[in-house]
């Protein structure tokens, strides 16, 4: 068995915050409803499962030194930005709902870049652990990953223009993404840092611990208490019925 090591406090820590978020962003799908779950609220969900699983296979490695557990880790923690992002982008159709202003084939087309980016992901992770160096499918995962996060910055720069129409929640749901902004912005310069970069303290494999502390998993915390607030403030989502057909109409 390994020495208690800073990293395997971090995990703790990981521990400690996103058990508690994941609970909450369980209780926020079934408050907001089915709809709302495949729309924005999903994604939480995802990230904090991410985070647990990755904090789990990091004290795990103190007594079981096995390739599919730092496989699962290096994938898990490579995999948050997206659901982050994804979230964020929710929120902005929820504002888009009422705005009326963006076609839903753009929020569409952020999604399937974030998705791709995703399944590319996957495939890159595994390459690292094999070859101890980042691969050329990470660069490209991350690539897409930092187009979506520009892609969500145009939609909340567009969406912006149309404030002084939008009801009270909305504003407030629209406020809370550009609060949410620097610290995205942050997260994705680390990563882009330790996949573009060639600072060993940014390192996938063997960074410093408190810059991954302090530009991974404290922004993934207070953005995460950021949407779980914004989704607990937010009104659920109505279902859209159809209207009941009149009992004396005649069909055609």
């Amino acid at each position: 068995m390994s020495n208690f090591t800073y990293r395997d406090g971090i995990a703790v820590l990981q521990l400690v915050a996103f058990i508690p978020c994941l609970m909450f962003a369980t209780v926020l799908c079934f408050k907001q409803g089915i709809r709302a779950v495949s729309a924005c609220w999903r994604f939480l969900l995802i990230l904090g499962l991410l985070r647990v699983i990755a904090a789990i296979c990091q004290l795990l490695l103190m007594t079981h030194n096995d390739r599919s557990i730092v496989v699962t880790k290096l994938t898990c923690d490579l995999l948050g930005i997206a659901p982050l992002t994804l979230a964020a982008v929710g929120l902005l159709r929820r504002v888009n709902e009422t705005a009326m202003t963006l076609s839903k084939h753009v929020f569409l087309f952020v999604d399937l870049v974030s998705l791709a980016g995703l399944g590319v992901g996957i495939g890159g992770a595994v390459q690292a652990v094999d070859n101890d160096s980042i691969p050329s499918l990470l660069k490209i995962a991350l690539a897409l990953f930092v187009a979506t996060l520009g892609l969500m910055f145009c939609i909340l720069g567009w969406l912006t223009a149309s404030v002084n129409i939008l009801p009270r929640n909305e504003r407030i749901t629209l406020y809370s993404i550009y609060l949410c902004s620097p610290f995205l912005i942050v997260r994705m310069v680390y990563a882009c840092i330790g996949d573009f970069g060639h600072d060993s303290r940014f390192s996938i494999f063997n960074g410093d611990p408190t810059i991954f502390l302090c530009m991974s998993v404290l922004m993934e915390i207070i953005l995460m208490i950021i949407c779980l607030y914004v989704g607990y403030t937010y009104p659920p989502t109505a279902l859209r019925t159809p209207a009941p057909k009149s009992r004396y109409s005649s069909d055609a």
